[in-house]
């Protein structure tokens, strides 16, 4: 019997220890695995930021930090001799409006799903799912030719309604998606909330905008930020609509691309200081509302 207990504890023990190394290796795992993401990630940012300070005409430096640094040469070059602030411009203007059109549109999209019942709200919800499915870039070809039939290149403000008409594709395509999200966000929210208002003798125009729409912020936040985002990186269809026009005509993307593409006369470090300056806005966006966007995903994802 005494000999028993010994072993009974040395079986716990072994047990206990095996635990603790199985605990110990996922938790070294989870860590190893977050900090190869993270190197994954902040390698290409470290790199672009470095080489935004070097001068040397060259994405790579034998050293982390260049050997040939400057703090302006490269931001005043491209300040000097490309029309960066007209890139930005024309991006930024069109991401704010593609925002703001996207977002009124959506809201009230998404609320017309949620809370009324009619025969094709099924079908129209479907559609909307299975034009998710089709890819973006595949439209190209076609949208060229719709803005060639209706006469936008041949006009005398070939750029300005071509900016109108990647507008309106920008509106649109982020619809569909968008739509999806603020349904499902409207049905996070009980409906008794609006029967006990028509109870009280509110219209339905009345309950979306004084109940409903304020429960909606983070959700219409999250949109909006998005919205925002999407034309700024956005070079395939730009390149694809503005590539014949004057270079102060491109958007950011466009225009940046265009400092790499001739590799005799490829400017490196002037393209990574551009787009060291292109990310401020987007990180700042990201960091200003980072509790809307994580709340308003998570919240959305409770109804469908």
């Amino acid at each position: 019997m005494d000999s028993a207990i010994p072993l009974a504890r040395q079986i716990k023990v072994k047990r206990l220890n095996r635990h603790v190394i199985t605990k110990n290796m996922g938790v070294i795992f989870s860590y190893a695995f977050l900090i190869s993401m993270a190197v994954i990630i902040l390698y290409p940012i470290l790199v672009t930021l470095m080489s935004a300070f070097n001068v040397s005409n060259s994405l790579y430096s034998t050293s982390f930090f260049p050997e040939n640094f400057s703090l302006t040469e490269n931001f005043i070059h491209l300040f000097n001799n490309t029309p960066y602030l007209s890139w930005y411009r024309n991006t930024f203007l069109v991401s704010i409006i593609t925002m703001i059109l996207s977002t009124f549109i959506v809201t009230i999209s998404g609320f017309v799903y949620s809370r009324y019942r009619y025969k094709s709200r099924k079908s129209a919800l479907m559609s909307l799912l299975i034009i998710q499915i089709i890819p973006s870039g595949s439209g190209l070809i076609a949208l060229y030719a719709i803005a060639n039939s209706i006469g936008i290149y041949s006009s005398a403000n070939a750029t300005l309604y071509t900016y109108i008409f990647m507008i309106l594709i920008y509106t649109t395509g982020g619809i569909t998606m968008n739509t999806i999200l603020m349904k499902g966000y409207y049905d996070s929210i009980p409906r008794a909330l609006d029967e006990s208002a028509k109870i009280d003798g509110a219209t339905q125009l009345q309950i979306f905008k004084e109940i409903l729409l304020p429960l909606v912020k983070p959700m219409i936040m999250v949109i909006a930020i998005f919205c925002f985002l999407g034309p700024i990186g956005d070079i395939i269809m730009p390149k694809f609509l503005i590539a014949s026009m004057d270079s102060e005509a491109k958007t950011l993307a466009v225009g940046l691309m265009g400092l790499i593409n001739n590799i005799k006369e490829s400017s490196y470090n002037v393209f990574a200081a551009g787009a060291v300056l292109a990310a401020i806005p987007p990180v700042l966006v990201f960091y200003k509302f980072q509790d809307y966007i994580v709340g308003g995903l998570t919240s959305g994802g409770v109804k469908g």
